[in-house]
């Protein structure tokens, strides 16, 4: 019919397809659902009553099976109390047939080789029961049970449908207890790793400042080389310090929950700059500040953190030609964009996207200490407000650093 045409056009419509072929819908609209779950509940929860619909069943039930292979356990039902029915053996069981044979079975109640289970569905009201295995990377998963009070016909497309869809359930399962598994993984590496980095942060300290001690005291009695080798080791240990507390400082922006205010950015600015007047009168560096009232709402010792380290990013890494950072704000309905700017030696455009990842730096810093971590903690600070971080094109020399806060939290 379509041989002929120069152009074929066929949109994705559900309605359309299950009207030209029912079972692919039924498979869409199963994939669409499981897609959305993260939780082994919903995968089991959906893809029963989407399958009882399918053949009209009353009732059903999915086991798993336990580890050993020798029983299955409940693990989702519908339509029928499931006392009774909690365990099934695999040996000797209707389900554990599905399972080890791997395939589709439909049989009468009173085919049933157990008196128990037959006594027990019939009271019921049940007259055929079916098994449909759910398997996965030739591994059996488990079986879904279904149980009709009437006959159901059965046809081979019809339970060709059910094994894709027994297929597709514990296809979605798997995945969704592998995200689980790695999850689990992820946490237990960053629980180890910020435990670490914060049990460090204290004798690494304390190395920083025996180090210190010691060169004070051996000053007089070091040739050159010595005090040449003093220096490195009490550089070595001021980097380790000031690594464990950025790391620190990344793990709370990461992690700490926020405690947003409403905020006065000069007032906050004020404070930073009077913590760095030292540095900037030092370097020659002037810091111009908004001349008006920009009001926002952040957590204060976050905004302090991010604002902070850009300075520090300027004042490091501006370069000797550096004279002059500007902070700035643009007041938006939806944000409050904050711009930190300098007339330094700037940053290579294709690093651009790449300087706010973790330890991270621009050949232009080489020489200077640093952990390279400063970025990465505005830009976590920003996406916890709600906003962004990026670095824009300046005019001229020098770099423009940004963040973003959304003015939808609220204090």
């Amino acid at each position: 019919m379509l041989r002929n045409q120069r152009l074929i056009t066929v949109s994705l419509d559900q309605a359309q397809l299950g009207q030209r072929n029912r079972p692919l819908s039924v498979l869409l609209e199963l994939s669409n659902l499981l897609s959305t779950c993260v939780e082994l509940e919903q995968v089991w929860d959906i893809s029963l009553g989407l399958v009882m619909e399918q053949f009209g069943v009353s009732a059903g039930r999915v086991y798993l099976m336990q580890p050993g292979g020798e029983q299955f356990r409940l693990a989702a039902h519908r339509g029928l109390d499931p006392s009774g029915l909690e365990t099934v053996r695999a040996s000797s069981s209707f389900t554990g047939k599905a399972a080890r044979d791997r395939s589709f079975l439909a049989m009468h109640v009173q085919d049933l080789g157990d008196p128990r289970r037959v006594a027990l569905l019939s009271s019921k009201g049940f007259k055929v029961v079916i098994c449909l295995p759910l398997i996965t990377r030739d591994r059996v998963l488990g079986v879904m049970n279904l149980a009709a009070r009437e006959v159901i016909p059965l046809e081979m497309g019809t339970i060709d449908l059910a094994m894709v869809m027994g297929n597709l359930t514990a296809t979605a399962a798997e995945s969704v207890w592998q995200a689980r598994l790695l999850n689990e993984q992820k946490e237990a590496v960053q629980f180890f790793a910020y435990t670490a980095c914060h049990d460090m942060k204290s004798p690494a300290g304390g190395v920083h400042a025996l180090v210190r001690r010691l060169a004070r005291h051996l000053d007089q009695g070091l040739d050159q080389k010595g005090r040449a080798i003093m220096d490195q080791i009490e550089r070595a240990a001021g980097h380790l310090e000031d690594l464990t507390q950025e790391v620190n400082h990344y793990i709370r922006a990461k992690e700490a929950p926020l405690e947003p205010v409403g905020l006065e950015l000069g007032q906050v600015l004020a404070e930073l700059a009077g913590e760095l007047d030292e540095r900037l009168q030092a370097a020659g560096v002037e810091l111009v500040v908004p001349d008006r009232p920009v009001r926002l709402t952040a957590d204060r010792l976050a905004l302090s953190r991010a604002l902070m380290n850009l300075l520090d990013n300027a004042l490091k890494y501006g370069g000797p030609q550096l004279s002059r950072i500007e902070v700035g704000a643009e007041e938006q309905p939806e944000q409050v964009v904050i711009q930190v700017r300098d007339d330094g030696v700037g940053v290579p455009d294709e690093l651009a996207d790449k300087l706010f990842t973790l330890f991270k730096r621009a050949a232009t810093s080489q020489g200077t200490e640093g952990t390279g971590l400063g970025l990465a903690i505005v830009k976590e600070i920003a996406q916890r407000h709600g906003g962004r971080a990026w670095l824009e094109p300046a005019a001229g020399r020098g770099a423009v650093f940004c963040f973003s806060l959304s003015r939808h939290i609220k204090p």
